[in-house]
């Protein structure tokens, strides 16, 4: 009978429980767990420890497996055997995600005869998670021709490669491992291939690949819509461009900014300017780049003078422009094309003071121009003074001879209803002065007007002649023709010519008769 102290007991409990682990016996790992904590001085207790170990090893149980393994005090093995701990404790600790310290005892095992091979493909494996591209291409190359362990480098390798901006040797490695490859690799290969076309620029090529790709949990992102609308509108595939960029939903940050952008140029491309303009408007709201923020907003500002703008008058978004970009190429043309929206809209004051400080004679004559219109405009509220103030800007600026000339008509215009009927004359004889064309509207008013200026200082003679050459230039308005006549026979009858004014009152008689 043994002593239970006795190394002889401790070895046959030892070896009873090593034999029923070996037979794969229903609670063997029981047995050397109770061997372990009944035996503590025995000089098997550190090979236990590997046994219990290597039984939840290979049942796939790593923590448990780690547990006893870390009792072990791998000094006290022999080389073969510290070399297979090694192994088994590394790859435990790979299985539970505990790379950092896996990698640490894979490292060991880089030039082991038996284990070497194993060793570099997951130390390149974590190296490949970790980012460490330089030392996950050295390792899995090195074992990319190992059939037990280098089915799936090729997967690895190209990712690599593409990761590190080598785009032709991941298509190179990536293409014949597509028909070996898996669903999921075959995916992410078709993926790996797409992109690195793409970044290439040969974008025919990629759509194929692009369009193989399944996406993550079978889902696309805005990235992956993107890449493939703009390798169609690099084509020129605008339609299906379009398609693509508009599966961008609710995105927010650089890939929907150049989406929106290229959007709007698709859009532009097939004539859908409403569409566009909603596109650039997009792109141009976002901050992430900056140079397509500015060129975005140039074809919003561009647009919205075009075809006009539902959020805000289109003065407002050119001014705004201008603002954003006081040193713009493009200012020259987007200040003309304020100028002209101001005009469009008969915001007259509103183009007075965009064009205030231009220097150019080109805008020195649209500021003469402007300023008239904005006269008249105010003639016509019956605000006169200001009217005359803008006139009198028009005729101090004398670029164009024929807008100084028109000025003065109704500044003149101005001192009659004002009663300064001299000034009046002076500014109306100007006018005829200045220019002779009967293409200026005001040129025949200006008969008329000078006929009333005369009989209202009571000049008849010249009265009469003023309403004579407005009657004999055929206006057209028969209204003013038959006042002419009235004012006619009134000059007439002022003279006691009453001979010659009961014609002229005829003419109008007559005029009223056949009405």
């Amino acid at each position: 009978e043994f002593d239970n102290s006795s190394e002889n007991k401790a070895n046959c409990a030892y070896y009873e429980a090593f034999c029923a682990i070996e037979l794969g016996e229903q609670n063997s790992d029981q047995m050397m767990i109770d061997f372990v904590e009944r035996y503590p001085t025995s000089l098997k207790q550190n090979t236990a420890n590997i046994e219990v170990g290597d039984y939840y090893f290979k049942n796939g149980n790593y923590p448990y497996a780690l547990k006893w393994y870390n009792r072990v005090e791998s000094r006290n093995l022999s080389v073969s055997m510290e070399e297979d701990f090694t192994f088994k404790y590394a790859y435990s600790l790979f299985a539970v995600r505990s790379f950092k310290r896996a990698k640490e005892y894979f490292q060991k095992l880089l030039n082991s005869p038996e284990y070497g091979a194993r060793a570099k493909y997951y130390y390149g494996f974590i190296a490949y998670q970790e980012d460490d591209y330089d030392n996950a291409n050295r390792y899995l190359s090195e074992v990319s021709d190992n059939k037990e362990l280098g089915e799936d480098v090729p997967y690895y390798m190209a990712n690599i490669k593409f990761k590190t901006g080598n785009f032709q040797e991941a298509i190179d490695i990536a293409k014949p491992f597509l028909t070996k490859a898996d669903r999921n690799e075959r995916s992410e290969l078709s993926k790996i291939i797409g992109e690195s076309y793409f970044n290439l620029e040969q974008y025919k090529e990629a759509i194929p690949y692009l369009l193989d790709y399944k996406g993550r949990r079978n889902r696309w992102n805005n990235t992956d819509y993107y890449q493939l609308g703009y390798a169609y509108y690099k084509q020129k595939d605008y339609e299906n461009a379009i398609a693509n960029f508009n599966k961008i939903i609710g995105g927010n940050d650089m890939v929907a900014q150049n989406a929106y952008y290229h959007l709007g140029e698709c859009y532009l491309e097939t004539d859908q300017k409403t569409e566009a303009l909603n596109a650039f408007r997009n792109a141009a709201l976002m901050e992430y780049d900056p140079t397509i923020k500015k060129d975005a907003w140039l074809n919003y500002a561009k647009l919205s003078y075009e075809i006009g703008n539902p959020y805000q008058s289109v003065p407002d978004v050119l001014k705004e422009y201008l603002d954003l970009y006081p040193k713009t190429d493009a200012k020259a043309e987007i200040e003309d094309l304020l100028i002209s929206a101001y005009i469009t809209s008969k915001d007259y004051q509103g183009a007075l003071d965009a064009l205030k400080g231009f220097k150019d004679n080109t805008n020195k004559a649209m500021y003469q121009k402007v300023a008239l219109y904005r006269g008249i405009q105010l003639f016509n509220d019956e605000d006169l003074d200001q009217a005359k103030v803008n006139f009198e800007i028009a005729i101090n600026e004398p670029l164009d001879n024929t807008t100084a000339a028109r000025a003065e008509f109704w500044k003149s215009e101005v001192d009659y209803l004002n009663g300064n009927y001299t000034e009046a004359l002076n500014g109306y004889k100007k006018f005829e002065n200045m220019t002779k064309s009967d293409t200026i509207a005001e040129i025949q008013e200006a008969k008329y007007a000078l006929g009333y200026t005369y009989f209202k200082l009571k000049d008849y003679d010249n009265s009469r002649q003023a309403f004579q050459s407005y009657i004999d230039s055929k206006p057209g308005d028969e209204e003013k023709v038959d006042d002419s006549y009235i004012r006619l026979g009134d000059s007439y009858y002022a003279s006691s010519n009453y001979n010659k004014a009961i014609p002229a009152y005829d003419k109008v008689i007559q005029h009223e008769g056949a009405g």
